[in-house]
């Protein structure tokens, strides 16, 4: 039934998705995504399959019993050519309990535990990076509606700027070169109105990937406005709460919990064991029976399998150790890196803001002046060139500092789904 509804929800997800003409917010992608993204599912999936683990871990404390019948007919010739009925029926009922197991037992249960929550780690790791992804197709589908909006605006300013120049050059004012590389400019800020259109295609394409449907949806609806990087201080502490270092770190207390299960097998084991059952002869007479009893084994000699088991355990734990003490040392390099980018590249967008002013004051005071005859074509030309490009750079550098944001929150591991209830 679950897996009918779960097949049910994935084939209408597109539709939905269709059904809509409104721009996608941040909140409706995270809610889609979460809905729909396989990797979620499958994420989720396998933290039950871990809980599963423990539970049949847990078994080994209760008490196993089965039940056991059987009946059997058959006939047999006898010497003076008769034949004789065979019957018989039987059924029983057995229980065991492990008594000790040299902790053996409590060893598996508490490794059980381990392994669900490095599985449980995975998850908030796979929550993060589903969101990170989701995250950089829905800026790069914000910076793509931007790119388009602005290339629109370049293709008006070059327009603009034919008409300038054919009026001087009418007027005799201006050569016939220049004029000849406006038309040209023109026909390249409108060829990059059709790439910035196309881009945004391929960009809502990539964000329904992104959230797990067919469909792209018609748009997105946000700002390109990353927040300011507060003070974070010592990385230490946030380097240790990282999904990526919870795992590593509880993988040492699995191994060690591993060299407990097999050093158990060194002690002796102690179980007790009980059964009742009836059986009969004819099927109409049954015979009762009982027994119950302790049994206990002790390992004398194993052709040194033991030993060799807990030394390759013991091996196995410091290989764990010495990766806790690596991913420890590569985390820090990796945060101090991401920190470092994110705050580069806020400060990056703030000047290529300054710069954007500064250019477009400098286009306009240009301007004026080559329309009285006060500049010549090709400083004019540079300055125009320059305001142009710097507008693709200050929306370039927007997108960067969304984007260092998000890896700054991958590296830490953080996802909305993660703070919410029963994530």
């Amino acid at each position: 039934m679950k897996k009918r509804l779960l097949i049910t929800v994935l084939a209408t997800a597109g539709v939905s998705l269709a059904q809509t003409n409104a721009l996608l917010t941040w909140e409706q992608c995270l809610a889609q995504t979460k809905a729909y993204n396989p990797a979620l599912v499958s994420a989720r999936a396998a933290v039950r399959e871990l809980e599963y683990g423990v539970a049949s871990a847990t078994s080994s404390f209760l008490p196993q019993i089965s039940a056991k019948a059987s009946m059997s007919y058959g006939e047999s010739e006898d010497s003076t050519g008769d034949w004789d009925e065979k019957k018989s029926s039987s059924g029983s009922l057995s229980l065991s309990q492990d008594l000790f197991s040299g902790g053996g037992n409590v060893a598996k249960r508490k490794r059980a535990l381990a392994q669900l929550e490095i599985g449980i780690q995975q998850y908030r790791k796979s929550l993060s990076d589903v969101e990170l992804q989701l995250r950089v197709a829905y800026i790069d589908v914000l910076y793509a509606q931007d790119l388009v909006a602005l290339t629109e605006k370049i293709a008006k300013r070059r327009a603009d700027n034919v008409r300038l120049i054919q009026l001087r050059f009418d007027g005799g004012r201006e050569n016939a070169g220049s004029l000849a590389r406006s038309k040209a400019q023109l026909s390249d800020a409108r060829y990059e109105v059709r790439e910035a259109e196309r881009s945004l295609a391929y960009a809502l394409r990539n964000l329904a990937a992104a959230i797990g449907t067919m469909e792209p949806p018609p748009g997105a609806k946000g700002d390109l406005q990353a927040a300011a990087p507060g003070e974070v201080g010592d990385l230490k502490p946030l380097m240790e709460q990282t999904p990526s270092y919870l795992i590593a770190a509880t993988q040492v207390e699995a191994a060690k919990l591993g060299l407990k299960v097999t050093r158990s097998a060194r002690f002796p084991s102690l179980s007790f064991s009980a059964s009742t059952g009836l059986s009969s002869g004819d099927y109409d007479t049954y015979r009762g029976s009982w027994s119950a009893g302790l049994s206990t084994s002790v390992p004398l000699y194993t052709g040194n399998q033991l030993q060799s088991d807990i030394a390759a355990a013991k091996e196995g734990l410091i290989q764990n150790e010495m990766d806790l003490m690596d991913e420890g040392n590569s985390l820090m390099a990796s945060l101090t890196q991401s920190w470092n980018n994110y705050v580069n590249a806020v400060e990056s967008e703030t000047v290529q803001k300054e710069l954007l002013d500064a250019e477009q004051l400098r286009a306009e005071i240009s301007t004026a002046k080559y329309k009285q005859g006060l500049l010549d074509y090709e400083d004019w030309d540079t300055i125009e060139n320059t305001v142009i490009n710097q507008g693709k750079s200050y929306l370039q550098a927007r997108r960067t500092s969304e984007t260092r944001q998000a890896n700054w929150k991958n590296a830490l591991g953080m996802s909305v789904w993660a703070t919410e209830k029963g994530e």
